[in-house]
């Protein structure tokens, strides 16, 4: 009886059942409410991976990760000024071991060796984020009591969907693509990602070399260009984010805790928590309730700061939805008044704002706030003095509403970066502005 009952519990806590979410809250099960989450990881380094494969991520404003192999002898050895760009873009710098050797049959030592020393190698040129994912070579996984002292996720190459809780974080499935498995067309990444959508699971591609760059099992970068174009255009479906932030996303949502500690006319505190370190586990996590009668819009805070907030329409109902950093510190969420905000601003009522920023001077995060009155495709950026992009942080349609979007500059050298805004409506009416950050470390 006592065994039977300890499964019960073993198998409470793997699906997450230690969710405690207080009504009128939900919470999403991938970022915004989309249906499907979707993570494209590059393995070896490969050359087009970083000429090719980046530039293309950053244009279309999604991010990706590079699974790197750390010796220097390796063919591929890392370029650690680009991997360092990389990650202060927003992609994700993880483990493929230091030699790219098969764990199967090493002795523990060795094995400690491969999955410690590429950590620490990483992590000593990109201190922040952590490294805290690993895809092992060949798929061999390595024993289960020395990954579990540095990883939170590995990743396997079984080839199915991944459940939305999985239960093995451990052995997190991959699709491998290229022309070696007869996965080199937009029809089979499309096909597979829809299945995600059936499932509201995860679907994870594992990507080699692009065009004629010498890497195994190699995807045309025409491929990869229309697969993003897809998702691009149906992203109010598909969340792409990276294998690390997808992994911390979902343990961070089965773990929290939300309750409301007041409700005002014009204000309602939130509490949001969960039970994970908040070293690593630092994502936000998106929630919604529905927006107060009396309430034409909100803005949102936590700890003080300025958070992502939207309001939009769902079965004819009006609901607030907001992002929120677990143990974060409290949220607020204010009434506001979209026309109020316009009129202090002295802007027609049509017109969209790109408002101040704060904190500026900042170090190293900094939220940008922008206002839109009509629906429109938005794309915001981050560049430096030579006008090159450093960080796509928006490029997709968006209701009318007020937003608040945090940019990190951690990775990214002191001086003075601009914010750059450009709208355009669905009558085709164009809005761009600039502003100036600060970035002071």
């Amino acid at each position: 009886m006592r065994t039977f009952i300890c499964i019960i519990i073993l198998f409470t806590f793997m699906l997450g059942y230690s969710q405690t979410v207080e009504s009128p809250y939900e919470v999403a099960n991938w970022r915004w409410f989309r249906t499907a989450a979707v993570s494209y990881t590059f393995d070896d380094n490969t050359p087009n991976q970083f000429a090719i494969a980046l530039p293309m991520f950053n244009e279309f404003g999604f991010n990706m990760t590079l699974f790197i192999v750390t010796d220097p002898n390796w063919e591929y050895a890392a370029d650690w000024d680009v991997l360092e760009q990389a990650a202060a873009q927003g992609h994700e710098i993880a483990s493929h071991t230091v030699t790219h050797t098969s764990l199967k049959g090493m002795e523990d030592a060795q094995q400690e060796a491969e999955l410690k020393d590429s950590q620490e190698t990483i992590e000593a040129h990109i201190p922040n984020p952590k490294c805290i994912t690993i895809a092992y070579p060949f798929c061999d996984v390595p024993k289960r009591s020395i990954f579990e002292q540095y990883y939170i996720a590995g990743r396997i190459c079984s080839g199915s969907i991944v459940p939305s809780s999985p239960r093995d974080f451990m052995n997190i499935s991959s699709i491998i693509c290229g022309e070696e498995r007869n996965f080199n067309n937009v029809s089979n990444f499309i096909s597979r990602a829809e299945s995600a959508v059936k499932s509201n699971g995860w679907c994870v591609y594992l990507l080699h070399g692009i065009d004629d760059d010498g890497g195994w099992s190699t995807v045309l970068s025409d491929t990869l260009r229309e697969t993003l174009s897809y998702f691009k255009a149906h992203s109010d479906s598909f969340w792409v984010e990276t294998f690390g932030n997808v992994v911390r996303y979902i343990k961070e949502r089965d773990a929290l805790s939300v309750s409301e500690l007041s409700v005002q006319d014009d204000q309602i505190q939130i509490q949001v928590t969960d039970t994970l370190d908040n070293v690593i586990f630092n994502v936000p996590v998106t929630l919604r309730r529905p927006l107060p009668v009396a309430w034409a819009s909100a803005t949102g805070t936590q700890n003080g700061q300025p958070v992502e907030v939207k309001v939009i329409n769902v079965n004819s109902g009006k609901f607030i939805q907001f992002d929120a950093v677990p143990d974060g510190g409290k949220v607020v969420l204010q009434k506001a008044s979209i026309s109020g905000i316009h009129d202090c601003h002295g802007f027609l009522d049509t017109a969209p704002v790109l408002l101040q920023h704060y904190p500026n001077p900042f170090n190293p995060t900094t939220t940008i706030h922008y206002q839109l009155n009509t629906p429109s495709h938005v794309r915001l950026s981050v560049c430096n003095l030579l006008g090159q992009e450093v960080c796509v942080l928006v490029n997709e349609d968006r209701a009318p509403g007020i937003y608040n979007t945090m940019f990190n500059g951690a990775g990214l050298a002191c001086g003075i970066y601009f914010s750059n805004i450009r709208t355009e409506s669905e009558n085709g009416q164009k809005y761009a502005a600039t502003k100036k950050l600060i970035l002071s470390k």
